[in-house]
């Protein structure tokens, strides 16, 4: 029996610049949480994004693989957006976060992507696609 995998894709727009004056543009990452329906956190083999450097409307490139299973154990998608601070003794600086029902996001799997508004500034979006079925070749 295969497994049906699914991937959540993120994207932002218009993300309010936290770097400060005489800091340039921020340089924003995002961490992705699952949480089940009783609060319990799931574990991700990649937890964050990559950065994307100077960038107020990223699309990570870094995307979230799980089986269609653990979907059904899950409720929330909860998504942070964070500006990575160079300086080792600062610490990064968080720009806004938000909550995806992970029901308002399969319901819209593969045509739309689902887009809430940060408190902070900007817009968070948020996609999950099926992952196509490696077929296996067949020995002669």
């Amino acid at each position: 029996m295969t497994v049906e995998k699914l991937r959540l894709t993120l994207q932002a727009t218009d993300l309010n610049n936290v770097a400060g004056s005489w800091k340039g543009t921020s340089d924003p990452y995002a961490e992705v949480t699952l949480l089940t329906s009783d609060g319990r956190e799931l574990k991700l083999d990649t937890p964050k994004t990559e950065v994307v450097k100077n960038n107020l409307s990223p699309e990570w490139t870094t995307s979230f693989l799980f089986d269609r299973s653990t979907v059904e154990e899950t409720s929330i998608i909860k998504v942070s957006v964070v500006d990575e601070v160079t300086k080792e003794k600062d610490p990064d600086i968080p720009m806004g976060s938000t909550e995806f029902k992970m029901e308002d996001i399969l319901g819209n799997q593969g045509s739309i992507k689902v887009g809430k508004e940060l408190k902070e500034g900007g817009t968070l979006y948020a996609r999950i696609s099926k992952v196509p079925a490696r077929s296996a070749g067949k020995l002669a």
